[in-house]
């Protein structure tokens, strides 16, 4: 027998005893089509269904009755890991559901999960059943890789974050019965099934806490989540985040203070079992391992510091002392993506180190080759190679990272050997691509001229598409008086047109033809931001060439310390168009934890 609470549902607020550990279910209007998904193809085929919601509305509720009501007699599966389920693919059952709430633990596990998996358990009639946040969803659609696949190929049943006018009124009659749904409609809260489990009461606890101690607690494991660490947090890692949360005159009591300050508060059931830190055992009776948080809690959270940096002893905790792979490649990649190149090296030498991560390896290996450290980047890639002769992608970089030695000894200044020049920093940073680009180009390689100025064009090399314009290259001027025309440069335009540059004088046509371009940016910027948060795949690439094209340094900052793709791209762009003098050692090394320039 499957119990509700071991399946992921959670508790429900009590109001007068007596109450079911359950509050009645009210039926949703998915659940007609939920249920035939479900049912469809039974007996002889089964199905592959996922529900895609936000925090708290119901999904994992809805999945229950359905199963509950569909197959009450069949076998339930609830693996661990992804490994455990790979395991199923070889001796098949039949008549089994597999429960796989939070999916994205075993899209992002390693080894994940995989489409040829869950066909063969489908192929023998079993239910393969699971949940996902629509965040989750859309990042783990917008590839082609197996995983991607695997999602796409889902039954995608979408559960609404509020009730329906028709899922009101059914609730209406259930509340006759049932005094915790009729609470919940009458609450002033957020959604009927967001207030059954604690939601606002749990956001509370971190936005009213009982001392400093439980907000700095709950806050750590907030933004470690955002960061992508899925494994409980124990609390000597928590103790060592925590630091970076509190004001200096509550630092000046020891740890231990801390933790017996924090820890009541923070895991203190509300209400049933619903805390905003849910301890997590280790596998053995009486064991703890750590703690995770609520995970409507960490939707709240998420969207009031979405652009928060964190704190240097956050990042370091979580680098030296999480355990798990995925959690230590998810945080690298975390890092990179804000330019905290420090915190990724951490992580990506423990990979390397304790866990013989060959894809960590090539990681490591670029960000030590971007920081003129080619001869760490070689003993590494060698000694990889020394166990691992098979490495082809370890081969390939060590024979490139040679040759950019090479390369790099010709162009750096005579007498200079540790000078990181403009020159030398880009074909570090890149891997030698531009540079090799150019060679090509002016050899009389036309696709490699045209690829050369559509990097420089999405760089934001303005002086050398400016200098390529001048000398007569058609390319160069339309890329050039393109990103004139994206920063609404008027004047520059008009400059190159009166010059009888015809691309400049084309843009600078439409620009004057475009009414609306004095229009001010702020609800466009702020429809994508939302957009962003709700998971379009679309939505991070718009915004961040939305911020460029208004040279909007402070948003772009703001969208790097989200983590958001391309908002670090964007950045060094909109840098080398201004000529920022900072731009090499950013290139190189990246910022600190609170967005300084990193020295190393």
């Amino acid at each position: 027998m499957a119990f509700p609470r071991d399946l992921g549902i959670h508790s429900a607020v009590p109001a007068v005893a007596g109450d079911d550990d359950l509050p009645t279910y009210v039926e949703r209007d998915l659940d007609f089509l939920l249920h035939a998904k479900l049912a469809g193809k039974l007996p002889k085929r089964g199905s592959f269904v996922v529900l895609v919601g936000g925090s708290s509305t119901g999904k994992t509720r809805s999945l229950y009755e359905a199963i509950y009501e569909l197959v009450p007699n069949w076998w339930l599966i609830q693996p661990a890991e992804a490994a455990d389920l790979l395991e199923w693919k070889n001796a098949p059952p039949q008549d089994t559901v597999f429960w796989l709430d939070e999916l994205h633990h075993y899209l992002g596990a390693h080894p994940p999960l995989t489409a040829e998996c869950v066909r063969v358990l489908v192929r023998h009639g079993n239910l393969v059943v699971g949940t996902l946040w629509p965040d989750q969803y859309a990042r783990w659609t917008a590839g082609r890789d197996d995983v991607h696949a695997l999602v796409k190929s889902a039954d995608v049943i979408p559960v609404p974050d509020a009730l329906t006018a028709a899922e009101r009124a059914r609730a209406e009659d259930v509340a006759r019965q049932d005094s915790r749904i009729h609470d919940a409609l009458r609450s002033g809260e957020v959604g009927m099934t967001q207030v059954l489990a604690g939601g606002p009461r749990l956001v509370m606890c971190w936005e009213q806490p009982a001392n400093p101690y439980a907000k700095a607690m709950i806050t750590a494991a907030a933004d470690a989540h955002r960061l992508g660490v899925q494994s409980p947090l124990g609390e000597g890692l928590l103790a060592d985040a925590m630091f970076g949360y509190l004001q200096p005159r509550h630092r000046v009591r020891p740890t231990e203070h801390w933790l017996t300050q924090a820890l009541p508060h923070a895991t203190e059931p509300l209400y049933g079992d619903v805390s905003p830190l849910v301890p997590v055992d280790d596998g053995r009776p009486g064991t703890c391992a750590g703690y995770t948080i609520a995970d409507y809690l960490a939707q709240h959270v998420r969207g009031r510091r979405r652009t928060e940096p964190v704190p240097a002893e956050a990042w370091y905790a979580l680098v030296t002392r999480l355990r798990r792979r995925d959690d230590l490649r998810r945080l690298a990649h975390a890092a990179i993506a804000r330019l905290r190149f420090h915190y990724a090296e951490i992580a990506l030498a423990r990979l390397v180190t304790e866990f013989d991560d060959g894809r960590a390896v090539a990681d490591l290996a670029d960000l030590l080759v971007r920081q003129d450290r080619l001869a760490e980047a070689q003993r590494l890639l060698g000694d990889r190679l020394a166990t691992h002769a098979e490495d082809r992608i370890a081969v390939r970089k060590l024979s490139r990272v040679q040759e950019l030695r090479q390369r790099v000894e010709l162009v750096r200044p005579a007498g200079r050997a540790h000078e990181m020049s403009a020159e030398v920093a880009e074909i570090l940073a890149d891997g030698g691509v531009c540079d090799g680009l150019r060679q090509e180009a002016d050899a009389g390689d036309a696709i490699a001229a045209d690829r050369l100025v559509e990097i420089l064009f999405d760089r934001g090399c303005v002086r050398e598409l400016r200098s390529r314009a001048e000398r007569g290259e058609l390319r160069s001027a339309e890329a050039l008086a393109d990103l004139y025309a994206g920063w609404g440069e008027i004047d520059l335009l008009r400059a190159r047109a009166d010059a009888g540059d015809k691309a400049a004088e084309l843009r600078l046509a439409k620009l004057q033809r475009d009414a609306d371009r004095g229009a001010a940016p702020e609800y466009e910027i702020g429809a994508l931001r939302k957009a962003v948060d709700e998971g379009d795949p679309e939505a991070p690439g718009k915004l961040c060439s939305l911020l460029f094209d208004l040279r909007d340094e402070p948003n772009l900052r703001a969208e790097l310390d989200a983590g958001t793709a391309g908002a670090a791209e964007r950045l060094l762009a909109l840098y080398t168009a201004q000529d920022n003098p900072s731009l090499v050692r950013l290139r190189a090394f990246g910022l600190t934890a609170d967005g300084r320039l990193h020295t190393p």
